[in-house]
């Protein structure tokens, strides 16, 4: 073979073309790719007896000799083939939100038309340095759909839903063609990256909500034709509150095709931020009072008895505040139903009627003390992977290791209670 070309080897094992040196000496891309990855994550002692192409396990069930976290996450990087889910302790992980990265050198300037394509910003808004820090860069940015299941795999997340980045801020565009263009684009930019693995990613669609009707349209295309497994409704949308009924035929769409909504907050410009000098205060400011929001309006708005079969999920915010907030809501409903007639019962017994999710950090004290409140069927683990503020690799340990709840609750919490609210099995199947 002439010096400065590739052949295949012994590492084609591996699914790899092996780099040979060029003319000078040196070691293609390929190879310092391979070395970097190999350097990134630790081998386990007996890695090299599972680098054969065979099914590791399959969801659900135990897995024999499985690999580690880390040497899962090395097949990926590496393209062994073969399923490399990691039970944790016998559990089937399921992250109920996670983010994919929609940015527009990845996603919009591929995706959208062309008249689009040459915006200087996609989405409005002030920008802030989110990932800042004094030794680096924080969160992750996954360039494929291969490096963020071996990010998962080192994790040990087995299935991950994902919600937008860019596109959590879709409810502020005030154009309504250029939101049409801009969901069908993230749709199908979602939809293909979820292609890599439909075991191990699931897209959760977003729609044009300035106007309903193509909304409902989209909503059907993203979940019959994509393959998509949820709506995103973004928690601000200017000038209406999401259970205002010109959305109404948006929920109805989500209800007759049986997926989910999962009300998101975009943790920027809402509420008057500019109050504030700094993102640490507007960040701490935005999520959680946003979803207090979104919890009034969908249960004062009438959703849950005008919508009897639709599940909500109150995602990204934590889930301390909710018990509080169920008792305040029910002592000011008390004094004032007349000013909520859609609301039939107390607005606690609609936050724990079954349908009503809540996702958590992992490493919030007050998880059992929530539980007790909504029960421990409606709260759902979310690692908020790949951004600035998950604690990626360790927020799947961070439960497992809390001795304050039951191993059935944590199983609960950390998948079963992910795959009733998208009404799926493990595996990724309805």
């Amino acid at each position: 073979m002439e010096p400065g070309t590739r052949g295949v080897s012994s590492w084609s094992g591996w699914g790899i073309e092996e780099p040979w040196p060029n003319k000078q000496g040196r070691c293609r891309a390929t190879g310092a790719k391979i070395r970097g990855l190999i350097s990134n994550v630790a081998l386990s002692r007996n890695v090299a007896s599972h680098f054969c192409p065979r099914p590791w396990h399959e969801p659900g069930q135990p897995a024999p000799g499985r690999v580690s976290r880390k040497s899962a996450a090395l097949l990926y990087m590496l393209g062994v083939p073969g399923r490399r889910g990691v039970m944790r302790d016998g559990m089937y992980i399921v992250d109920g939100d996670g983010h994919v990265m929609d940015f527009p050198h990845r996603c919009y300037q591929k995706y959208l038309p062309e008249q689009y394509r040459r915006r200087i910003a996609f989405f409005p808004g002030a920008q802030w340095d989110r990932r800042q820090a004094p030794n680096g860069d924080l969160g992750r940015d996954p360039n494929t759909p291969q490096e963020m299941m071996a990010d998962m795999a080192q994790e040990g997340i087995d299935l991950a839903f994902l919600y937008p980045t860019s596109a959590l801020r879709i409810g502020e565009i005030r154009e309504a063609e250029y939101q049409t263009a801009l969901c069908r684009a993230y749709n199908d930019f979602l939809s293909d990256w979820c292609k890599a693995d439909p075991t191990r990613l699931k897209g959760v669609a977003i729609v044009p909500y300035l106007d309903p009707t193509e909304a409902a349209r989209e909503l059907d295309r993203a979940v019959s034709r994509l393959g998509l497994v949820g709506l995103m409704f973004p928690t601000f949308i200017p000038g209406r509150n999401v259970a205002d009924p010109f959305f109404w035929p948006i929920y109805a769409e989500a209800e007759r095709l049986g997926v989910p909504v999962g009300m998101h907050a975009s943790g920027s410009e809402t509420g008057d931020p500019y109050r504030f000098s700094n993102f640490l205060a507007v960040h701490t400011w935005t999520h959680a009072p946003e979803q207090m929001i979104s919890v009034i309006s969908s249960v004062y708005g009438g959703l849950f008895e005008k919508f009897q079969r639709l599940r909500i999920g109150f995602m990204e915010s934590g889930a301390g505040w909710v018990p509080f907030f169920m008792e305040h809501m029910d002592g000011e409903f008390e004094k004032r139903p007349w000013d909520a007639p859609l609301c039939k019962a107390k607005p606690s017994e609609y936050l724990t009627c079954g349908r009503a999710y809540f996702s958590c950090e992992p490493e919030e004290k007050t998880i059992p003390y929530v539980v007790g409140w909504v029960g421990e069927d409606n709260i759902l683990y979310a690692s908020d992977y790949p951004h600035w503020d998950s604690e990626w690799p360790h927020t799947v340990d961070e439960l497992l290791k809390r001795n304050d709840m039951e191993p059935r609750v944590k199983a609960k919490i950390l998948g079963q209670n992910a795959l009733r609210f998208y009404d799926l099995k493990a595996g990724g199947s309805r």
